[in-house]
């Protein structure tokens, strides 16, 4: 296993001695309403559809070898928050913002998920695979390594349930693409704010559900994120 180091996030075990691990023990179930931000496809006009799988190998927990990756938050603030915040400055910078042209090229979008076993990466199960906080902070390439094995491992685990590094309060999910989940399926009550749809239509099994995408702009929580995160909004 790969020595942990302050400030360095450690690369994972190979596939095989990670494999042996009783990740079941670690994970624990997912269900309910959640929010998709979503962003201006230049080619179309339009929206990039809400429920998309990424394989690009670009971001924390999409490695381009896995099954693809999802990614889901629990508020709107948590969703502005895991876009945005690597450029926002402290209180009263005027980086802490947010143009009227970025209101209009990003949308949001509410998605059910059936029950679906995650990776719990908190307290003691971060140690208990071999690493520590820095998966949630550290360096993105090394993380996704992680991912992959995550992904492999046996026990088929659909996810992982992370704490934004920004807040962790707030709850995010890597969600993998595992089978059943698409053909994703609109659902028409899917309707913002989440806090009052409880788990919604999510079911035991079944596909994804999403909602109607609502630009950014007109979202009907925007003005109250905004006002708990302190940004503004500039032409």
């Amino acid at each position: 296993m790969p020595k942990k180091t302050p400030g360095k996030l450690n690369s994972p075990p190979t596939q095989a001695e990670f494999d042996k691990l009783p990740l079941a023990n670690l994970c624990g179930p997912v269900k309910g309403v959640f929010y998709r931000l979503h962003s201006l496809n230049p080619a179309t006009g339009k929206a990039w559809p809400a429920v998309f799988f990424s394989l690009r190998g670009a971001t924390r927990f999409d490695p381009a070898g896995g099954v693809g990756t999802l990614y889901i938050g629990s508020s709107l603030v948590g969703a502005l928050m895991e876009m945005f915040d690597d450029r926002w400055g402290p209180q009263g910078d005027p980086s802490r913002s947010l143009t009227k042209r970025e209101l209009l090229q990003w949308w949001v979008t509410l998605l059910a998920i059936p029950s679906v076993t995650v990776f719990e990466a908190q307290q003691l199960n971060l140690s208990k695979i071999g690493t520590d906080f820095q998966l949630l902070t550290g360096d993105h390439a090394i993380a996704r390594k992680w991912a992959l094995r995550i992904m492999n491992h046996p026990a088929n685990v659909g996810g992982i349930l992370y704490g934004s590094r920004h807040d962790t309060t707030r709850r995010n999910v890597a969600l993998f693409k595992r089978a059943g989940l698409t053909p994703a399926a609109y659902e028409k009550t899917l309707i913002p704010p989440a806090a009052k749809l409880g788990p919604g239509p999510a079911k035991d099994i079944g596909p994804l559900l999403f909602g109607r995408e609502i630009r950014l702009r007109d979202h009907p929580e925007l003005s109250d994120a905004l006002k708990s995160l302190e940004v503004a909004i500039l032409p």
